[in-house]
């Protein structure tokens, strides 16, 4: 049986869309991507929540920028705007 694109297309997920990070990539930064969950707990130590954190970092050179925010496209805009900065 052959392979469709509808079949293939089922089989990938979708891709991200991070057109900051090729920018900053294309004009040469090196990037890098972390995520951590923050835990909320009371003094007890219920877990009252998470908080998601992304960190994003470039570097070109003896240039080097970080953001964090809490969602991925947030945190390639602003590391952008920094690298447009330096």
């Amino acid at each position: 049986m052959a392979w469709t694109t509808r079949d293939q297309r089922r089989r990938h997920r979708p891709r991200l869309a991070q057109a900051d990070r090729r920018a900053l990539e294309r004009a040469g930064w090196r990037t890098l991507l972390d995520y951590r969950e923050d835990h909320v707990r009371d003094e007890h130590g219920m877990l009252l929540g998470v908080v998601p954190t992304w960190v994003a970092e470039a570097e070109r050179g003896d240039d080097l920028v970080s953001v964090t925010a809490g969602r991925p496209d947030l945190v390639w805009a602003g590391l952008r705007r920094l690298a447009d900065q330096t």
